[in-house]
Formats: C-alpha cells, sequence, structure tokens
C-alpha cells in the first residue's frame, strides 16, 4: 500500500463531522508579502535546521540526517512566488492535505 493509500484509508474514518471530505477546501490567497520579521524568523530558522542537519551528519555514527519536506527559498512578494504558491496548493489538493 502506498503512502497515498495509506491516507486515503484513514480518512474514511474521521467522522465528516470533525472533517468532511467531500466537500471542497476554501481556497488560499496567495500572499502578496513577507515582513522584515517573517524574513528574519525563517533566516534563523534555516540556519539552525542546516547546523542541526550537519552535527548530526558529521559527528553521529548512528544517525543519518535527512532533508524532509520543501527547500524552496521563495517567499511572498519575489518573482514567480505566485505560481510556487498555487502549484503547492494544488499538491495539497492531490493528496487531500487541508488547514492543520
Amino acid at each position: 500500500m502506498t503512502y497515498y493509500e495509506k491516507i486515503r484509508e484513514l480518512t474514511k474514518s474521521v467522522p465528516s463531522a470533525l472533517v468532511d471530505f467531500g466537500l471542497p477546501r476554501d481556497l488560499a490567497r496567495t500572499p502578496t508579502q513577507a515582513s522584515s520579521n517573517f524574513i528574519t524568523n525563517k533566516e534563523q530558522g534555516d540556519w539552525a535546521e542546516n547546523l542541526l542537519f550537519r552535527a548530526i551528519n558529521e559527528t553521529s555514527k548512528n544517525f543519518v540526517a535527512v532533508k524532509y519536506g520543501k527547500s524552496d527559498d521563495l517567499i511572498a512578494g519575489e518573482a514567480r512566488f505566485d505560481t510556487f504558491y498555487q502549484d503547492f496548493q494544488d499538491e495539497l489538493d492531490t493528496i487531500g492535505k487541508r488547514p492543520d
């Protein structure tokens, strides 16, 4: 069973009163700009992630850190962000991901 199939099976057990997966997802509006606070936090998070990644892979004999998820550096307001954002929303629709 693929990951996608397993998730589809699990969603069948979720009561529709909690989440009705039959309803279309509300379309998100593409952000138009990122605040300087967001950009600073993103840079700090990227730095910390990279530091931890390197520390594990350079020192551990029992564990290997792997990158998981999107690693794009585009932020709202930059060229191509709109396309990137919409493509990501389409990907979320394909796998049935909803906002947390």
